[in-house]
């Protein structure tokens, strides 16, 4: 007799896409870095757009509660990270 599950108990799987989604979730926002470290050590903040990166905070907090309503985590993780590395980009407009 074959065995089937309830909607609400399905068995959730991860495959290969799962983990190149978290991945590239986790390298993306770290290649900012150099970004940030340039801004910091010049203090040039030359074409740096505050709105660009507010609207980016915007939009990350907005996919972070998606992901947390979903249980999504390479979204999760992506949006926490992108929270961590355009903060400070905001923040270096006002500084510098």
């Amino acid at each position: 007799m074959k065995h089937t599950f309830h909607p609400k108990h399905k068995i959730k799987q991860v495959d290969s896409i799962d983990r190149l989604a978290l991945l590239v979730g986790v390298v993306q926002p770290l290649m900012t870095l150099p970004q940030i470290y340039l801004i910091y050590s010049t203090q040039n903040v030359t074409g740096v757009s505050f709105f660009m990166w507010t609207g980016y905070n915007v939009a990350s907090v907005i996919l972070l509660v998606y992901g947390l309503k979903h249980k999504l985590t390479p979204i999760i993780v992506a949006q926490i990270l992108w929270l961590v590395v355009q903060t400070p980009m905001m923040v270096a407009v006002f500084l510098f």
